[in-house]
């Protein structure tokens, strides 16, 4: 079987013509820019069906690297018409560097991923070629207008590209407004801003 990327749609409307209608110009699209295996549903539980290859990526992920028990997960934003350049660019990086990094995304609102699974006793070596997939994802995303960051927050991985998205008075001025809020530091220490 041909690994080909997959584009999941939901459709919704006033009316199912109007949905009928929405679904028949999305197919026509997709052959004419010879995309294959169109399928298209109403019953909730093809629906589902076909969703649950969406929602096991995470776990046939990890199995493509057998015996990965985790793995690290990024995360940015890139503005829609930068969308599929971004992916393309990661998947390249991912074959260049020799890792596993199945990459998806919501092509809706240019949110996207790349699974990076790890095992147990990989080597140094392997993980610092993962995290240069993440440093190069961030970096080109923001490059373009992107955020570092779509769905996981910024927590404590982030903080070093928070200059390059907001630049150094941004940041000053979220350290000044957390110093504000949390006199004691207490609520979240070390992650966004460090005071």
């Amino acid at each position: 079987m041909d690994i080909k990327p997959t584009l999941f749609l939901e459709f919704t409307g006033p009316s199912q013509v109007s949905v009928q209608e929405q679904v028949d110009m999305t197919e026509s699209i997709c052959s004419d820019l010879n995309g294959s295996n169109f399928r298209f549903t109403t019953d909730e539980n093809e629906r589902k069906s076909l969703w649950a290859a969406r929602h096991k990526l995470y776990y046939a992920s990890l199995a493509l690297r057998p015996g990965a028990k985790g793995a690290i997960l990024t995360d940015a934003c890139v503005p829609l018409s930068c969308f599929a350049d971004l992916i393309t660019k990661t998947v390249e990086d991912v074959k260049r560097l020799g890792v596993i990094g199945p990459c998806f995304g919501h092509a809706g609102d240019g949110n996207f991923h790349c699974i990076l699974p790890i095992l147990d006793d990989d080597p140094v070596e392997y993980i610092d070629k993962l995290h240069q997939v993440n440093d190069n994802l961030i970096r080109k995303t923001i490059d373009v207008g992107g955020t570092c960051t779509g769905e996981h927050g910024v927590g404590y991985g982030k903080i070093k590209y928070l200059k390059q998205q907001y630049g150094g008075g941004g940041v000053k001025m979220m350290e000044m407004i957390k110093k504000g809020l949390d006199l004691n530091n207490i609520m979240n220490p070390g992650k966004i801003v460090v005071v």
